[in-house]
């Protein structure tokens, strides 16, 4: 019986413990936000007659949610290497994936040189359960791959490694940003899409060599030069599939 009693205690302890430690994480979430605006609109382009057409779908990191102008978002890098290119985003804070499927079955799409997918790190941060995020993954990849040429798909690298995160929700976070990297792997592997890998384990993570550059004062989106950074490795990932983008006949610009 003394037994018993000291294991409850215990574990009362250790729940009290966990209920502190998540409410410190809460509240440093919600004051990092203040620092960040929301109301950032996602970078479009019209160019009427355009021979090259992208589009991105997904989450705040496809509307640029942390950079201070969506120039500097990675649709933003985009038009600036592309000046003749259309660029179309239909990109909102705090989607999932499973609301990026809604887009599809309420909106009439045209055809796509490109489809980018950023999309998934809300899934990782409010705990989604992973066949869901597989089985609503493959559907939204078939959806693109009807409108796109080619489909790029990323989700936001290992959120566990964001400097907003603490013990021990930076392991929670980084265990799940594995499982869903495996996920994305496979599925784009499977279904004829091109995965983005931005993953790092923290040792290697370049934006913590200089949190103040690549990240948004609110230590979880990046800042203009962390976009840069992925819109590097989807150019990058592009080059290694033989992708080649025509912006307009007489000129085409390998990436």
């Amino acid at each position: 019986m003394k037994a018993s009693k000291i294991l409850v205690g215990f574990f009362g302890v250790l729940l009290l413990i966990l209920a502190l430690l998540t409410i410190r994480q809460v509240i440093e979430i919600a004051a990092a936000a203040k620092g960040v605006s929301y109301d950032q609109l996602p970078y479009t382009r019209r160019v009427p007659g355009a021979e090259l057409k992208i589009l991105f779908l997904g989450d705040s990191t496809a509307v640029g949610t942390g950079a201070n102008d969506n120039r500097h978002s990675t649709a933003g890098y985009f038009g600036q290497d592309f000046p003749l290119a259309e660029i179309a985003n239909i990109s909102q804070n705090g989607k999932k994936i499973q609301g990026l499927l809604a887009e599809f079955a309420s909106q009439t799409f045209g055809k796509y040189d490109l489809v980018v997918i950023q999309i998934g790190g809300n899934d990782i941060m409010q705990l989604t359960p992973f066949k869901n995020i597989e089985s609503d993954l493959i559907a939204v990849i078939e959806r693109a791959k009807t409108i796109g040429r080619h489909v790029v798909i990323l989700h936001s690298g290992n959120v566990g490694t964001a400097p907003i995160f603490h013990w021990p929700f930076d392991a929670i976070m980084t265990n799940r940003s594995r499982r869903v990297r495996e996920i994305y792997m496979s599925q784009a592997k499977a279904h004829g899409a091109i995965y983005v890998d931005l993953f790092s384990e923290r040792e290697d993570d370049l934006f913590l060599k200089d949190v103040k550059r690549y990240y948004s004062p609110d230590s979880l989106h990046p800042g203009g030069d962390g976009y840069r950074w992925w819109y590097e490795r989807i150019r990058r990932t592009l080059d290694q599939a033989g992708v080649v983008l025509k912006q307009k006949r007489d000129v085409e610009y390998g990436i």
